[in-house]
């Protein structure tokens, strides 16, 4: 509003949303020891899940690229993207995510973490799946593919976050 005053009888609804715990979701957390030693860790990390991304790229009919980063937008290996674009795309990756969860959080059940977040442009789909409870906390995957159906792309997605626990599980 530009130079208008509000009326002093004007009524306002207030909305009150529910505080959010000071408390990191369950699942989310990285054990201390790697935290710790983050740059030894992260590169064998990466080393170790690139498999998965060459497995998902091979079985996706129309598939661009993929990554696997940290919900704070660390990238730990990413096939099919340009080396200057990966810093971005894993912030980009975490932020999305991270933005989803809190509308999600704002609108639905409070205190339940968002599973997956899905962006489509013409025949291009992107899905980014959380996956938690792993020693290393939450890792997010993305994956982008051309291909006219969403069901696909994200069968394939739950497939590679499965192996990314089966790989990092805290067990």
């Amino acid at each position: 509003m530009t130079g208008a005053a509000l009326a002093d009888d004007h009524d306002a609804d207030v909305l009150v949303l529910p505080q959010r715990s000071a408390e990191p979701p369950a699942g989310t957390e990285m054990d201390a020891d790697i935290a710790a030693s983050w740059d030894l860790w992260s590169a064998q990390i990466g080393h170790a899940l690139l498999p998965v991304l060459e497995r998902l790229a091979t079985s996706l009919p129309g598939f661009s690229s993929a990554m696997i980063c940290t919900a704070d937008g660390f990238n730990l290996c990413s096939i099919g993207l340009d080396e200057a674009a990966v810093d971005r795309v894993s912030a980009l990756t975490s932020s999305l995510h991270s933005i989803a969860d809190a509308v999600t959080d704002a609108t639905q059940e409070a205190g339940r973490p968002l599973d997956m977040v899905s962006l489509a442009n013409g025949t291009s789909k992107t899905v980014v799946l959380a996956v938690r409870d792993l020693i290393v906390g939450q890792l997010l995957v993305h994956v982008t593919a051309d291909t006219d159906t969403l069901g696909v792309l994200l069968v394939r997605a739950r497939v590679a976050a499965e192996s990314v626990r089966a790989t990092l599980a805290d067990s």
